[in-house]
């Protein structure tokens, strides 16, 4: 099959591919330079490596993970069902893209790198990859430190807390390369100090925590089994300390984000989580709804669409049942690395899942860090497969391949398969970012041709009906329903406009734009 002999030599690099590029690749000729390219490189890469799947020998199947998985999809889908905005939910808010097909493209990231990793070498070249593009990310944030910019340094991520949830991920990867020594310990120990150098300049304390959380899981893999539980319980005692030093020392306030506010944030979380327990608000809907259960001004115009903590903000999301498959998932990951921490490359890996794991405890899921979580998850499980799952399928398409239901007759379906997961890439990945291309360069009446389920480039056009249309796709910034009020009231439209101002409290309560029209309405 000539297309299998072509995929298959390169196949197994797909995921390395995937891991350097997300903490690299922005495009300053879109509107969105730094979150929607990395966006849609996720989801593209879970498309063509899926695909690529269905169309060379896999290493292996997903074992113990195929329950788990298939019930985290679910649970997406079911969320995207009741969701109380199905276009938002389905597209995505600007900058953020945490729609249904995100949260599917996370769970195709893990099972492809599952199912084309068959060699040490290509596992290692994931953690070569990812570390390599952290480390370069880095250093631009050194770079931009030393220029003194006037933002946090984010090393082209646009937003310094993302380039921290990488490092927090690459340092302990890193680590424990250079630990197990070989030719290059000495590139793996500079890339340690580059890291740990731009996550000093990025100020994260979340990132800070994730990485020595990180370390301290390394030491926990690595030392000798009799000593793992006692080094575990001390490294999440020194954890449980470091979070309440910062609670407690002037650390608490920085970045103007005292460490109050988040947890009355999470407070209000939990009362709209309990409004919708079971499935959820809705992928992405958070900003729609969470204006409801606010108790008080957070941060003046700034209006929160997001809760702030992984779990939390999956259980909005997705309702508990979201929340219960994916923790399911981790588990199962987490457990078998822990049975099998004596295999090469195992601790690093489990390690630096866990500096992710604290690191969203304290922020949300987003596409360039989130990204790179669950491709090294998919790699980590692939290290310890043969143990914990199924056996290697080397000959998926020799002689046993009728026996496995993989006849000619099934190949034609996983062919048909993988070509319709790379038509699918185009829609989802490739034209929002000709959508943003053109919206940069003001044609949002371009835009919005090929990206038509994206709010922000309907609110761009600015007249009232294309206002209405991005209301109704469920646009989340109040701003927008201020816009539209005015509109309906230039047109002498009051009644529509007070109902436009009324959503934009809906949205955000303390939006006072909105309020001081309404009270001009009432006098």
């Amino acid at each position: 099959m000539p297309v299998r002999r072509l995929l298959e030599p390169v196949g197994g690099f797909v995921p390395a591919v995937i891991a350097l590029t997300l903490p690299l690749v922005f495009l300053p000729s879109a509107a969105d330079s730094y979150i929607l390219p990395r966006a849609s490189i996720a989801i593209a890469g879970a498309c063509l490596g899926v695909g690529m799947s269905l169309l060379i020998p896999t290493a292996a199947g997903l074992g113990n993970l195929r329950l788990p998985l298939a019930a985290a999809a679910a649970a997406a889908m079911l969320a995207f069902a009741f969701s109380i905005s199905w276009p938002l939910s389905l597209a995505g808010s600007y900058t953020r893209y945490e729609s249904l097909p995100m949260r599917l493209a996370y769970l195709g990231l893990m099972a492809s790198a599952v199912w084309l990793l068959r060699r040490r070498v290509e596992r290692d070249a994931v953690g070569a990859a990812f570390v390599f593009g952290t480390a370069v990310a880095s250093l631009e944030a050194l770079q931009q430190a030393v220029a003194n910019v006037a933002f946090r340094p984010d090393g082209n991520l646009g937003n310094a807390n993302l380039l921290a949830a990488l490092i927090a991920m690459g340092i302990p990867l890193a680590v424990d390369r250079a630990r197990r020594g070989g030719l290059f310990i000495g590139p793996w120990a500079a890339a340690v100090v580059v890291m740990g150098a731009g996550l000093i300049v990025t100020t994260s304390r979340s990132g800070a925590l994730g990485a020595v959380a990180g370390c301290l899981a390394l030491m926990t893999f690595a030392v000798p089994r009799r000593f793992s539980l006692p080094v575990a319980a001390a490294s999440v005692g020194a954890v449980g300390a470091a979070v309440i030093f910062i609670l407690v020392s002037p650390l608490q306030a920085l970045n103007d984000d005292p460490a109050a506010l988040r947890i009355h944030l999470w407070q209000d979380g939990l009362r709209l989580l309990a409004a919708r327990p079971l499935t959820g608000w809705g992928e992405d809907a958070t900003g729609l709804s969470f204006g409801h259960y606010l108790t008080q001004d957070y941060a003046g115009l700034v209006t929160f669409d997001r809760v702030h903590s992984g779990p939390l903000d999956v259980a909005v999301t997705q309702g508990v049942l979201g929340l219960a498959a994916l923790a399911w998932v981790v588990v199962v990951v987490f457990w078998a690395a822990w049975t099998r921490r004596g295999e090469a490359g195992v601790a690093g890996l489990a390690a630096a899942l866990v500096g992710y794991s604290v690191w969203v405890c304290f922020n949300f899921d987003w596409a360039p860090a989130t990204g790179v979580f669950w491709i090294l998850a998919g790699t980590l499980w692939s290290s310890v497969l043969p143990i914990h799952g199924e056996v290697a399928l080397p000959h998926l398409w020799g002689s046993t391949s009728r026996r496995l239901g993989m006849g000619p007759a099934g190949g034609a379906v996983r062919s048909t398969a993988a070509v319709l997961l790379a038509l699918l890439a185009i829609p989802l990945a490739v034209l929002p970012l000709l959508a943003d291309t053109w919206y940069l360069r003001g044609h949002a009446d371009l835009a919005v041709r090929v990206d038509p389920l994206q709010a922000q480039y309907h609110w761009a056009l600015g007249t009232v009906p294309e206002l209405q249309r991005a209301a109704d796709l469920g646009e989340t910034d109040p701003g927008m329903y201020v816009q539209l009020g005015d509109g309906y009231l230039k047109r002498g439209d009051g009644a529509n406009a007070r109902r436009a101002y009324q959503r934009a409290l809906e949205i955000d309560p303390y939006y006072s734009p909105a309020a001081q029209r309404l009270a001009a309405l009432g006098q």
